[in-house]
């Protein structure tokens, strides 16, 4: 018999796999720290979950109208101003969320976009060593990138969020990559053409999820260019017939949506001082990217060593990051407002990483422990404070007021406009990153202290760890008039340790975690009421109410059935609905346009009248004082919900 091979170990596998083994540990780590709490709390992730609602659902690309960035059409609807990248890569998981609804409960669908998000970041880890090995670093380099980039840079504290950086920075580092493998003497011709192709379309799919990064393709073509002259024809071929297919999507896209490419962002400009952005985003306490990611400053090493083998390599990655930084520094929101450390470098971050591991190489092995240990920390408090909460506390600074000057630095919805002064009241959130006192690495870890020493969180909270007599930074409302109920009970809540899967065991008293997918279903019912397609916002409402009953989901409801014509399914889910308690006030609303639409004056006026008395909002006031027939048609254009905050 045959000598019985030994069971494998850890160390084993270690030294046969020794990438895999790489990824398989950041994998680990990330799925042990990721927050499923807060995904879906930003405007961002909502549009781009919403918009993957619709691809998956209904194979449109439509939302509903009343975000402040979204860009609406005439049909009644809306669309996302952001890459459709984000969105395509969120559909397959909003396509398995009803099965994971069903078998768990309907929050238990965070776990699926926290797992995406997951992936996206050890992709991005994956093409940091493969980079490394490309330009000629060992094993060792190449798990050394692998763990700067998923646990030592920002895009560690990036599982739990619904950014899109993790793809955006798995695509640039995959594009890189495979260039570089392409351009190996010993790579044969039909791989490097494959490779060449696939450098290709993942600048494509970039481009798809980011219109600026149309300019990565520039510099897949130049690494493809740098190598054998040969075949580099039909290496730089290879890599158009890659793109173009992404291209063409691209292009499809923004004419759909805006009628024309690089429309998306208008009254949005690039009109931020460069000097001053490029000094914030390298060494500013507040997004500086050598805090958050200190072996930057062995990247600067790595690129000059990899330079002495391949100066076009080195350079077009230096360049990259320098086109990453340099446009972020110019944009009016250099600071990418939310998001855990400087996110609009992201995207470099695994160039970034190969760089740092190729220096480590020829250095004592301390300096690269030491800058791993210290960006793990750093990047380990936006992990377990999540970034999004730290935002909402810093709203207790309240707004600032600008000039008539300075308004046109900004977009219109970031601030409320003086018409006393000509200038305006700017929301803080777009103010506070300018302040080293609020910087993040100074009150996250704050935040998370209180959480973990308990007891009265909130009257903590009242007294926050800078300086209130400065001018601009005293507290604008107490935590609990300046914070949305939501917000606030992610910040006073006591500390729970984060991990991949919490959403399937999620207890009912957790009512302000996000729920992305219902949220998405809800949107969707939502433009269906927009666009007075009624049986389609019944088809979505009775998904919605069957997934979530409460009172907020039967209002939507019983307004589809109200717009849908069908009045004695509305006459008897009505009487359903009042038997139980409480009762949104909306419902009542709901039932006074129903009495509208039967021509019972009367009873329309009087049914407002007694939601008057329980929530005096002047939009019900309006009602009383306007004839029943010049109401508006429908609920949400009687709140003004489906229009913009600031329109």
């Amino acid at each position: 018999m045959p000598p019985r091979q030994p069971a494998p170990t850890p160390a084993r596998f270690r030294a046969r796999r020794p990438l895999l083994s790489g990824l398989l540990l950041s994998a680990a780590i990330l799925a042990a720290t990721a927050d499923e709490r807060v995904y879906g709390l930003l405007v961002d992730g909502r549009i781009m979950v919403r918009t993957a609602v619709s691809m998956a659902t209904l194979g449109e690309i439509g939302i509903a109208r009343g975000q402040a960035v979204g860009i609406d059409l005439p049909a009644g609807d809306s669309v996302s101003r952001y890459g459709m990248g984000p969105s395509i890569v969120l559909a397959p998981p909003v396509l398995v969320a009803p099965a994971v609804a069903r078998a768990f409960s309907p929050g238990a669908t965070q776990t699926l976009f926290i797992l995406s998000q997951l992936l996206m970041i050890l992709g991005a880890a994956a093409a940091a060593g493969s980079l490394t090995r490309a330009w000629g670093g060992d094993v060792l380099a190449a798990r050394r990138a692998i763990f700067a980039t998923a646990l030592a840079s920002p895009l560690f504290a990036y599982a739990g969020s619904d950014f899109s950086e993790p793809l955006l920075a798995a695509l640039a580092g995959a594009a890189f990559a495979a260039a570089a493998w392409a351009v190996r003497p010993e790579t044969p011709e039909r791989r490097a053409l494959a490779l060449s192709a696939a450098a290709g379309a993942a600048a494509g799919f970039a481009l798809v999820s980011k219109s600026l990064l149309i300019v990565l393709a520039a510099f897949v073509l130049g690494l493809l260019a740098a190598g054998d002259a040969a075949g580099r024809a039909k290496r730089l071929a290879a890599a158009v017939l890659g793109w173009l297919p992404f291209f063409a999507l691209w292009l499809a896209f923004e004419i759909v949506r805006f009628g024309r490419p690089f429309a998306s962002y208008q009254g949005e400009s690039f009109n931020h001082p460069v000097l001053d952005g490029l000094l914030r985003l390298t060494v500013g306490p507040n997004k500086g990217l050598l805090f958050y990611f200190p072996l930057l400053v062995l990247s600067a090493v790595g690129a000059a060593s990899l330079a002495k083998r391949s100066r076009p390599a080195a350079a077009l990655g230096a360049g990259f990051f320098g086109f990453v930084l340099l446009t972020a520094s110019a944009w009016w929101a250099w600071d990418g407002t939310f998001g855990w450390g400087p996110r609009l470098l992201l995207p470099a971050i695994p160039v970034l990483a190969a760089f740092a591991a190729l220096a480590a190489a020829g250095l004592p092995p301390l300096a690269f422990r030491l800058l791993f240990g210290l960006g793990v920390a750093v990047n380990a408090i936006g992990v377990l404070q999540p970034d999004v909460d730290t935002m909402a506390y810093l709203g207790i600074v309240g707004p600032g007021e600008i000039s008539p000057e300075e308004t046109r630095r900004y977009p219109p919805f970031t601030y409320d406009r003086n018409p006393a002064t000509g200038g305006g009241s700017l929301d803080a959130q777009f103010r506070v990153n300018g302040e080293a006192a609020l910087s993040p690495l100074r009150v996250a870890p704050w935040l998370l202290g209180q959480r973990l020493r308990g007891g009265d969180v909130l009257g903590r909270l009242a007294s926050p760890p800078w300086d209130t007599t400065r001018p601009g930074l005293g507290v604008w409302k107490p935590p609990d008039q300046a914070i949305p109920a939501a917000k606030l009970a992610h910040l006073t809540r006591p500390f729970a340790w984060p991990h991949l899967g919490m959403s399937l065991f999620r207890k009912k008293g957790d009512v302000y975690w996000a729920l992305a997918w219902v949220e998405g279903i809800l949107d969707q019912a939502l433009r269906a009421q927009d666009m007075r397609r009624g049986d389609r916002a019944v088809d979505f409402g009775e998904q919605l109410f069957e997934i979530l009953p409460n009172p907020q989901t039967a209002v939507v409801l019983a307004e589809s059935y109200r717009i849908a014509g069908r009045r004695e399914t509305l006459q008897a889910f009505a009487k359903k609905i009042e038997a139980r308690r409480p009762v949104d006030p909306r419902f009542g609303i709901v039932l006074a346009l129903f009495a509208r639409d039967l021509g019972d004056e009367a009873a329309a006026r009087e049914l407002v009248a007694g939601v008057a008395r329980a929530d005096p909002r002047p939009e019900y006031r309006r009602l009383l004082e306007t004839p029943p027939a010049e109401w508006p048609p429908t609920l949400r254009d009687v709140t003004g919900d489906n229009r913009k905050p600031r329109a």
